[in-house]
């Protein structure tokens, strides 16, 4: 495959990662994804008095991009809820100290969000308890809303997967919070290894939810289907790390990505490390696309429908992350 059009978001060698052009672009579609998103954020008071960079980061047009094969209005709500509540997640219990997030509290802000996501069993009395916990936080009414929505749209079988790659992430933002607590750099194969779960892979399980068929467990759990989805979430993350490095540093969020990991383990500049972290994107993209080719050879045709999902969503995600104001600086606006 080509490259894709020309990014700017505030790196010059941006333009050097791999990746195909977004499958669809409907951009009244996104707005109208985009509206039903701020308006149930400000139904459940998240990002209270900031909703205006809520609006701007545009969840519906990512929602929009990565699932180009629906129109269903509900469905990409769906994209978008699972979208802004793990980002959501983020900002407030991980990266952004603006948001209230304390490292010191990761751990127990993320064992809340397991519960959110996966009811606790208990007696009358605490089930009463818990409850009332989920509904004080604004971030684990989003994960209660969006779970029960998947619930609507999935079988059983497909919840529990969307719930076991969201644990996965939230063990791996432990990780990384590890790693910030103790001021410590992660060798790059370390990171790499958690990062590619703390990833979008979350999100990608939805694929054949939204798309409204079933990949079965025993495809999914393939090893070489796992390795095409694992893959691809490293993928996804590390377009995130590259294109976002400068925005963040802007704001104040602590920086931990892969340019810094590759320039204490190489000993190199930033940007010598940011020119390497994309070439590391494109040798991963070009296994993602081997994998994928050897995949669909003999493939169901459920497999083959999301493993061009998959390639769907690397594509929009790109394309989201290119034009976010989440990660472009007001002067590359």
């Amino acid at each position: 495959m080509g490259q894709a059009g020309s990014w700017n978001a505030g790196t010059r060698t941006d333009s050097e990662l791999h990746g195909r052009p977004a499958f669809r672009i409907d951009e009244p579609l996104g707005k109208e994804i985009n509206a039903m998103l701020v308006s149930w954020a400000g139904d459940i008071g998240l990002y209270a008095g900031h909703l205006d960079y809520l609006e701007a980061c545009d969840f519906g047009r990512y929602a929009m991009l990565t699932h180009p094969n629906t129109d269903d209005r509900d469905r990409l709500f769906l994209v978008g809820q699972s979208m802004v509540a793990l980002f959501a997640l983020d900002d407030y219990y991980v990266d952004d100290s603006r948001s209230g997030a304390s490292l010191d509290q990761v751990g127990r802000n993320l064992s809340l969000c397991m519960s959110a996501l996966d009811e606790p069993y208990l007696t009358s009395e605490y089930d009463q308890a818990t409850h009332h916990a989920m509904q004080s936080a604004p971030v684990l009414v989003a994960l209660r809303q969006y779970i029960a929505r998947t619930a609507r749209y999935a079988t059983p079988q497909q919840v529990a997967r969307v719930r076991h790659e969201d644990l996965g992430l939230f063990v791996a933002m432990c990780q990384e919070a590890s790693w910030r607590t103790n001021k410590h750099i992660a060798p790059v194969w370390e990171y790499l290894g958690g990062r590619q779960i703390n990833s979008f892979m979350p999100c990608m399980t939805l694929i054949d939810v939204i798309d409204g068929y079933e990949l079965p467990h025993n495809l999914y759990s393939l090893p070489q289907v796992r390795r095409a989805v694992k893959l691809a979430g490293l993928i996804s993350v590390l377009v995130n790390d590259l294109v976002s490095t400068e925005k963040e540093k802007d704001a104040g969020v602590d920086q931990f990505g892969v340019r810094e990991a590759i320039a204490h383990e190489e000993g190199c500049s930033f940007e010598e490390a940011h020119v390497l972290g994309v070439r590391l994107h494109n040798d991963l993209y070009a296994a993602f696309q081997q994998q994928a080719s050897d995949l669909s050879t003999l493939a169901t045709p459920e497999l083959r429908m999301y493993l061009v999902g998959l390639e769907a969503w690397l594509a929009g995600s790109r394309e989201w992350h290119y034009r976010s104001a989440r990660y472009r600086r007001s002067e590359d606006a």
